[in-house]
């Protein structure tokens, strides 16, 4: 059994590929033999046409929601202040981590008339074309400051060596938010709209000629999603700034910071807003099918256990969405304790790709704590520390779900970071801030299953 490593692009592509060379060679045969296609071939040719079509709006939302998250990625470098989940580090831009320049201060000393400030602000513009992505919360928290003082801030201002080191703060990311259709927020709007057929119309059979068909009015509605934004700041000592041998640093610390926090609360969002108090509805909140799982002594395999409940959610998306689920997405540990289970024999039920598994529940393709991990059903697995742990009267249940990923769209704005003196000057400090719009629609609720109950306790190995 092997993991199939292409894209989702690439597989819509392949079968774009396959369709059209399947209607080359049903018409081929046919002018070859100087005949006309059949009404069935041409029946078929037609569904090949229709899928093909789909193919292509697909293809274009996914390439869409790649340049967006390679934008992001780009942005992110281009600081180079950032190595969370899902980016890739670099030391490049002009406020990197070599850098004694900072990007708050440089905002700064610009706005005072500083030219090299300015200079080096609009390079780093030409580097990187849009602002950086970030968050912090959604409400708004106490003001702590920093300052030079140890505990506080002053342990960034030396030695140097500890810099590039430092301990940051430990967040989850946002693993099942990234496998949504991420889309640029549009602008302008404070709810986004999405038109969507409620009941459709329909066909029957004619009983007799030359009488009246079948007529069934469409009835429409609307997806609405509401724009959410997020912000966070961070009040810092003038002093930072202006004695630090390493004041760069400090820009990386902070936004680091910030956009870790935005990961964490986005990821979160995405799975457990509760669709009031300005949070959006979260995909557990969603779900078109809740399916309770009830087992006193919960296992991975057996009859009505995890594995058999999981497969219930996948062909629940089939039948009542009418196509396949995308992914399965679970807590940590409960993959981890899915990956220890074994038969009666006491075989693995779940092994490691490399091993070439034969007749597996499942199968490993690494060891990531956030992501794609494995494969179950034919479907990638996703572990998601957002995932909550505390549901049900016990407080101690997670929850499973299989979903079609693609059905759900993400729309996030562009970062803005600033940095201002007002209001803060009579303690000599400055306030460094960004913020960010995001908003969520579920188009097709019938597209999520979250599975809970009793058999979802927390495990034990």
């Amino acid at each position: 059994m092997s993991i199939d490593t292409r894209t989702p692009i690439q597989i819509m592509e392949a079968r774009q590929g396959e369709i059209e060379t399947e209607i080359d060679k049903i018409t081929e045969t046919a002018e070859k033999h100087n005949r006309s296609i059949s009404k069935t071939q041409q029946a078929y040719v037609d569904s090949l046409v229709v899928e093909h079509r789909s193919l292509t709006d697909k293809l274009q939302a996914a390439r869409e929601a790649d340049e967006t998250r390679q934008r992001r990625a780009d942005n992110i470098r281009g600081l180079g202040i950032f190595d969370g989940p899902a980016t890739t580090s670099s030391r490049g831009g002009i406020y990197n981590a070599e850098s004694r320049s900072s990007y708050f201060k440089d905002m700064l000393d610009a706005r005072q008339g500083d030219s090299a400030a300015r200079e080096r602000l609009d390079r780093h513009r030409k580097e990187v074309t849009e602002s950086i992505r970030g968050f912090s919360d959604t409400k708004a928290k106490e003001v702590r400051a920093i300052s030079t003082t140890g505990g506080a801030g002053g342990e960034f201002v030396p030695p140097l060596w500890l810099i590039d080191d430092y301990i940051e703060a430990l967040r989850p990311a946002r693993a099942t938010a990234d496998a949504l259709t991420n889309l640029p927020m549009p602008a302008g709007t404070d709810v986004i709209n999405v038109p969507k057929v409620v009941t459709g119309t329909a066909t029957a059979i004619q009983a007799n000629q030359n009488t009246g068909v079948q007529q069934t009015d469409i009835s429409t509605g609307t997806v609405s999603a509401q724009v959410i934004t997020i912000a966070g700041g961070q009040t810092v000592a003038q002093q930072l700034f202006d004695q630090s041998p390493i004041a760069g640093h400090m820009d990386r610390v902070i936004l680091q910071d910030l956009m870790a926090d935005y990961a964490r609360q986005v990821g979160s969002l995405v799975l457990n807003g509760s669709g009031t108090g300005g949070q959006p509805s979260g995909l557990i909140t969603a779900a078109g099918t809740v399916q309770t799982y009830t087992d006193a002594s919960p296992a991975f395999m057996g009859a009505g256990k995890i594995y058999a409940q999981i497969g219930k959610a996948v062909q629940t998306v089939q039948t009542s969405r009418f196509a396949a689920a995308s992914a399965i997405v679970m807590h940590p540990r409960r993959w981890a304790w899915a990956a220890v289970q074994v038969d009666a024999s006491n075989r693995a039920v779940i092994l490691p790709d490399a091993n070439g598994p034969l007749n597996a529940s499942g199968v490993q393709v690494n060891g990531n704590a956030q992501g794609v991990v494995g494969k179950m059903f034919g479907l990638p697995v996703i572990v998601d520390p957002n995932i909550p742990t505390n549901v049900g009267t016990g407080t101690n249940q997670d929850v499973i779900l299989v979903l079609k990923a693609d059905d759900s769209w993400l729309y996030e704005g562009t970062i803005r970071a600033e940095v201002f003196q007002q209001t803060y000057a009579n303690q000599l400090s400055l306030f460094a801030r960004v913020y960010n719009y995001m908003a969520l629609a579920h188009r097709l609720p019938q597209s999520i299953v979250t599975i809970t109950g009793t058999g979802l306790v927390a495990p034990t190995f």
